[in-house]
């Protein structure tokens, strides 16, 4: 995060993750409801198999529910934590004008960024965000989160005086003072206030910053409600005359149950076309969701939302638009996939919800947690032993909530904040082979979080969102390499290999689809737009027909879905998907190949939390961001698959 935004404390960060992407919070949902596209079945249903809960939670060995009492007891002790930590603030008074020395200028960062401050505010944080996770409607955690937004903004004024007052010396001044052995350690956090050219904020734009951050994270906040809870589920007439509400298990046993393909195509339109009476109303919250990020980067004095949200993370422009070039010069390989997909499946028309239909007839049924977990345990044994207790310690913590349950946020995610506590995991877990996969996937950010504040001071404990999707994908790759090589025969390999296809479809081809989109609100509103609903629907519609145009037909009310998409929030969060799984086909591919040295240069990686800019985290794993080579890598690793899928399908 640059000089002129970065945030005095883990509260600050935090309270900001949802509306500015480059936070301290990994959130990072993952299944088909959030990391890909819902189209309208897990990609286990090609077998006509109901989705259900078939697995007894009062028997499991793995504990299945958070333990928030690890943080606090009660919602008075987090008041009470909440009430020191708002008497603290007063100390940032006793730092004004003195911050023109070595000593005074470290001793305010190890007071603002690492020291008993922050880890308080981590923890207020932290049990509220995990509260109202479990139930976004339930009134305590979402008047912690208020009060913690309040606080938020009332030492960001406090704060305002700091960056300006040490930009008031000269630069070789400030080089002086930065090159002082009390920083050693430190070079690569406080760079930018030795850079030449680093332009921090005034502090009246500080104060207009903290002022407006209040309202920072409401259009996602909203979101949540009308999406997850408020908007009624439709209703359907099932062919024995009732009426029904489409709740989504009741649309997966539909699509995934021996229903005739007309019924199955009425309740995918009835599905999809939910949002429709409130299109409007999602337009208007991704307009003030893309105005905040938009006036934000202004303030920090950058010309795009693009700009500013990838130099969050250390990163030039350039790594978006080679992803964006890949994507195109793959979708001829993507719909050749969707083409044999098409004809395996006997199909003369395919829709969006047949894109997951599997063409195996392997199909392992439904997996308990703990049988899961295990398996998943095995297929990352190859990472080594340390790895694997790290693995088994977190998921055995308490910290991991797996089913689903009434309000619970749907997806999953995985978040660490600070340092005192493991990460904390959240899953939605139905028994579904894509539930199995998604263990994998979560278990990587939390691994990964874990491995940096270990082995990294707490400045470089929190590793940026762009590297943590390369450890959650490497791990699903892995985990669909162990499966596929494990395969007792041509049928299992090809329900793993499809299901490797289709993580690779919808985490590479579809977020860059999504992230073309996104690119299109923010260019839109920069132009001084307005994001209109059917303008939005009209570039749905041509991005899905470019991407996927004559082996997808798609109804009317697709031209809706947009307004599901709680990514939208999140401020230009999905290309880091498609850019992450093209670094980590070849960080398993290494790994799986048993190539010399790749898991030990990989661990390395991983450890290194965020010490350093991305390109230069990911040199230790072998892997160049602004080298088009890379891209052209996972593009070939994709077509080896689809080529396999041919032969595989060709019985």
């Amino acid at each position: 995060m640059g000089v002129g935004k970065r945030a005095a404390s883990c509260l600050l960060v935090a309270a900001m993750t949802i509306a500015v992407a480059g936070s301290g919070i990994t959130m990072i949902p993952a299944g088909t409801d959030y990391g890909y596209e819902y189209d309208g079945q897990d990609q286990s249903q090609g077998q006509n198999q109901n989705v259900s809960l078939a697995v007894d939670k009062n028997k499991e060995a793995y504990p299945v529910t958070w333990d928030l009492e690890q943080i606090y007891a009660s919602p008075e002790e987090w008041q009470a934590d909440y009430d020191k930590a708002w008497e603290m603030l007063g100390k940032y008074d006793e730092f004004k004008g003195k911050l023109n020395n070595a000593k005074s200028i470290h001793d305010f960062m190890e007071f603002a960024y690492l020291t008993e401050l922050t880890e308080i505010q981590c923890r207020l944080y932290t049990y509220a965000h995990l509260g109202e996770s479990l139930d976004p409607t339930n009134a305590i955690y979402k008047n912690m989160n208020s009060k913690i937004a309040t606080m938020n903004v009332e030492e960001s004024k406090k704060n305002a005086f700091a960056i300006p007052e040490i930009y008031q010396m000269s630069l070789e001044e400030r080089q002086k003072i930065f090159s002082d052995p009390i920083f050693d350690g430190w070079e690569y956090w406080v760079r930018e206030y030795t850079d030449p050219d680093s332009e921090p904020l005034t502090e009246d734009q500080t104060m207009v910053l903290a002022e407006a951050s209040i309202g920072f994270g409401y259009p996602s906040q909203l979101f949540d409600i009308l999406n997850e809870v408020e908007i009624p589920h439709p209703t359907i007439t099932m062919p024995n005359g009732r009426e029904e509400q489409l709740t989504e298990e009741l649309y997966q046993q539909i699509i995934g149950g021996n229903y005739s393909e007309d019924f199955k195509y009425s309740a995918y339109k009835t599905r999809i076309s939910k949002n429709k009476t409130y299109e409007n109303t999602f337009a208007t919250l991704l307009e003030e969701n893309c105005n905040q990020a938009y006036a934000n980067a202004q303030i920090a004095d950058f010309d795009t939302t693009l700009e500013e949200a990838l130099d969050d993370y250390d990163l030039d422009t350039d790594v978006y638009y080679m992803l964006v070039d890949a994507a195109h010069k793959g979708i001829p390989e993507y719909k050749r996939y969707l083409r044999l997909h098409k004809e395996a499946l006997g199909l003369d028309v395919q829709r969006p919800y047949h894109i997951s239909g599997l063409t195996s007839y392997y199909y392992p049924g439904i997996t308990g947690y703990d049988d899961a977990v295990d398996e998943v345990t095995e297929a990352l044994s190859v990472l080594g032993e340390e790895y694997i207790a790290l693995f088994r310690e977190i998921i055995t913590s308490g910290h991991v909530d797996v089913y689903p349950a009434d309000n619970k946020v749907s997806g999953a995610f995985e978040t660490q904040m600070g340092t005192e506590y493991l990460p904390w995991v959240l899953f939605n877990y139905y028994g579904q082979p894509d539930d199995v996969s998604t263990i994998a996937h979560e278990m990587g950010h939390a691994c990964y979080d874990e491995l940096a504040n270990r082995n990294q001071p707490s400045m470089y404990s929190d590793p940026t969102i762009f590297t943590q999707e390369v450890a959650s994908t490497t791990n699903e790759l892995l985990y669909y390499n162990y499966m596929m090589n494990k395969a007792r025969n041509n049928e299992e390999r090809l329900y793993y290999l499809e299901n490797a296809l289709y993580m690779f479809n919808g985490t590479f081809f579809t977020q860059m689809m999504f992230s073309e989109f996104e690119d299109y609100m923010y260019k839109t509103v920069e132009a001084g737009g307005a994001l209109d609903a059917e303008a939005l629907g009209d570039k749905w519609v041509e991005l899905c027909n470019e991407y996927r145009g004559g082996e997808v037909e798609y109804p009317e009310e697709y031209r809706y879905y947009w307004s599901e998409i709680p990514h939208f929030y999140y401020v230009y969060y999905v290309y880091q998907y498609a850019a992450d799984v093209a670094y980590a086909a070849s960080i398993a591919e290494r790994i799986s190949s048993g190539e010399t040295g790749a898991v030990d240069d990989y661990l390395e990686f991983l450890k290194r939390g965020g010490s350093a800019s991305p390109v230069d985290l990911l040199s230790t794993a072998g892997i160049d961001p602004l080298d088009s080579e890379t891209y052209n890598y996972a593009l070939e690793y994709y077509s080896s698959l689809v080529d396999e899928y041919e032969k595989l399908t060709k019985r």
